[in-house]
């Protein structure tokens, strides 16, 4: 086996070549002799190095320190010794290439007589050919990489590019117009990305021109900025430049029109050499785009112009045939569609009805908002009208009440033969707002609260004199009490008649209300004599019942009242006996009570109804109609649930005489009706 295949070329987790002896296990970072070519065996007596920076080959002396892009005199001085010792092709490929690249023969000879160094570098990638895929599993040498193979030296550099000085650039102009070169080197695009531009440049020494990640972005945005600016000045400057001459063909083209797309002026100027003077798509697109938007533009103004004048005629045609704010849409559409205007009107007659429709909801607008200001100036007209009556209607009151014949207390029935013929009264009536009655109560209420100040002086005056008002105390009594007091006297001078009036009601109000307390105390004991009912005898006098119902908490709650007492023992005992009589009265046979019942029951009702209302009125007086009138609702309608009951009765009864009176009859004939079964037969 060759010396060729036992080594085998790989490359670790960092990129760095070695290579790997597959019979020894051995693994070394320098390229071992066996796999080198005559001119990197030769290469190897002198002080020159061979190194690859970004696929680029440069050239380095260990001992001057000085790295050259072009082979060095001297290395071409071996190369050509090694050409003519081994021929050109041995001098550039190793032992195990020899088969492998017998087709590219002539064209290696044929680039070694065209130039040394051109020569040199295509050995250098035909060297480069030797080495094997990555390797998968070979153990990498150990130790450090000799100085031969890492690091590299410093390439060397163009003369006008810059150099990052050992300290950096003193100034920030400097590290940017340095970063910036690297920039242009590298060609970044006005669309570069950032990441993109990071992968080109980072092993270029000008990116350490910037210290920092945040300078270098920053410097990379400015120059990808400024890019960007200087091609779109340019491409506006030539646009500038194209757009006269455009814009004067489309316009002498009667086939563009405001609705023509690019594409199809892109067919219809194929050949037109102003057309094709524009090579960039995009720019012949915008300036078409532009001049069709122009178009557009004044199309959308004529348009609207000739909209304008439809509508000034339309409405032309509304003010002629008298539309207003009534009128209905259907209407004003037939008045349009049969005017002169619309059928001598060409212009006119292309108006969509859309925009009639429009037109006459403006127009019915503004005739709404005229009608509305009428029926609002005649409505603020009315308010005015009906302000000043009441107004009017005021000052009738505030006579009355200088003259004293409208007071705190003063009923409407006693001011209305007043005012029932003054005009200031008749013209409010029927009006809105307030009526006359009701600013004739707000007038007596304004008197009672001025009232109200001075009644509690005069009760404390009152009082202190031992005076009590009663129902029947009259004016002039009351007079007298309040002139025994200068001071009462001046102060309640105009207001007797209200102070009166005031004191009348509070002794009626106090009666009425011991009057109420004393019927509920009589209610009561009614009451609980009906729990007492089976010890008493109905026919007894009152006297006899006395010793039997004076333990009864209602019958001491009567504070000895015996009159009281006297009147709900009778109510008790009358009702007691209607019962009885009712209930004798439903023991009577079925036929009798049906001929006799309905007219004797409402006899006896009607007479027991005159009774208790002739009661009442004796005993209560006449305020007491209200709760007479109640109670005698809910006595008919016990009267008549009553009388329905009895007739549910009465119907029940006769059902049963007729059952029993038919069942013989249907035994003895043996027969039963068709709907009858056996359980109706039982029945």
């Amino acid at each position: 086996m060759s010396s060729s295949v036992i080594w085998t070329e790989h490359r670790n987790a960092e990129g760095r070549t070695y290579w790997y002896n597959a019979t020894s296990k051995e693994s070394v970072w320098e390229k071992p002799d066996a796999l080198k070519t005559p001119f990197e065996r030769a290469l190897a007596q002198t002080t020159w190095k061979e190194y690859f920076q970004e696929g680029r080959k440069y050239y380095y002396n260990t001992d001057t320190k000085q790295s050259k892009w072009d082979m060095p005199d001297e290395l071409l001085l071996v190369l050509e010794k090694v050409e003519k010792e081994t021929g050109p092709l041995a001098a550039s490929t190793t032992p195990g290439q020899a088969g492998n690249i017998e087709g590219a023969n002539q064209n290696l000879a044929a680039l070694q007589l065209q130039s040394p160094t051109h020569a040199a570098s295509q050995a250098g990638i035909l060297n480069s050919m030797t080495g094997a895929l990555v390797g998968r599993g070979i153990p990498a040498p150990m130790g450090q990489l000799s100085q031969n193979s890492f690091p590299p030296p410093a390439r060397p550099t163009n003369p006008d590019e810059p150099v990052v000085p050992t300290n950096g650039f003193s100034t920030h102009e400097e590290a940017e117009k340095a970063f910036w070169y690297l920039l242009k080197k590298n060609s970044v695009a006005p669309n570069s990305t950032w990441e993109d531009t990071i992968r080109a440049i980072i092993t270029d020494p000008l990116y350490r021109a910037f210290n920092s990640m945040a300078e270098r972005k920053e410097s990379w945005q400015k120059y990808v900025d400024m890019l960007k600016t200087k091609e779109t000045e340019e491409k506006e400057a030539r646009m500038n430049k194209q757009r006269p001459a455009i814009k004067n063909m489309l316009r002498g083209n009667p086939n563009v029109f405001h609705y023509t797309s690019f594409e199809t002026a892109d067919q219809l100027f194929a050949q037109h050499p102003i057309w094709q003077s524009v090579r960039i798509e995009a720019e012949r697109r915008q300036l078409f785009l532009e001049y069709i938007a122009d178009l557009q533009q004044r199309e959308q103004t004529r348009l609207r112009e000739m909209r304008g004048r439809n509508m000034e005629k339309v409405v032309g045609v509304f003010k002629h045939y008298g539309v207003d704010a009534l009128t209905r849409w259907r209407d004003a559409l037939r008045m349009v569609l049969e005017s002169d205007g619309w059928r001598e009107d060409k212009e006119l007659s292309q108006l969509p009805q859309l925009d009639i429709l429009l037109a006459f909801e403006d127009y019915s607008k503004i005739k709404s908002g005229e009608y509305e200001a009428t029926v609002k100036i005649a409505e603020m007209g009315r308010m005015q009208k009906n302000r000043i009556a009441r107004e009017a209607f005021r000052a009738l009151l505030d006579e009355l009440k200088a003259s004293d014949k409208l007071t705190s207390g003063t009923k409407w029935k006693e001011v209305y033969p007043l005012l029932k013929d003054d005009e200031r009264y008749l013209n409010l009536l029927g009006l809105p707002g307030s009526t006359p009655l009701e600013l004739f109560w707000d007038a007596v209420d304004q008197l009672d609260q001025a009232l109200e100040s001075k009644v509690k002086d005069v009760e404390r005056y009152l009082s202190s004199k031992s005076f009590k008002f009663t129902e029947q105390t009259t004016m002039e009594e009351l007079v007298t009490v309040l002139k025994e007091d200068e001071e009462i006297a001046k102060k309640t001078e105009n207001d007797s008649i209200g102070l009166y009036r005031y004191f009348h009601e509070q002794a009626a109000h106090q009666r009425r209300k011991a009057e109420k307390l004393q019927r509920r105390m009589q209610d009561d004991l009614r009451h609980a004599l009906k729990r007492k009912a089976h010890k008493i005898d109905i026919d007894a006098p009152y006297e006899e019942a006395v010793p039997i119902i004076q333990d009864l908490p209602e019958f001491k709650a009567m504070d000895n009242d015996d009159e009281a007492r006297k009147i709900a023992f009778a109510k008790f005992v009358k009702r007691q006996k209607e019962r009885m009589r009712e209930a004798h009265s439903d023991d009577e046979s079925a036929s009798s009570r049906k001929r006799k019942e309905p007219y004797g029951t409402r006899m006896r009702d009607r007479e027991r109804s005159k009774e208790r209302e002739r009661e009442r009125d004796e005993k209560y007086g006449r305020h007491r109609e209200r709760d007479r009138d109640r109670d005698g609702k809910r006595r008919d309608d016990r009267d008549r649930e009553r009388e329905r009951e009895r007739e549910r009765d009465r119907k029940r009864r006769k059902e049963d005489v007729e059952m029993r009176d038919s069942s013989p009859s249907k035994e003895a004939n043996g027969t039963k009706g068709r709907g009858d079964s056996p359980e109706e037969g039982e029945i």
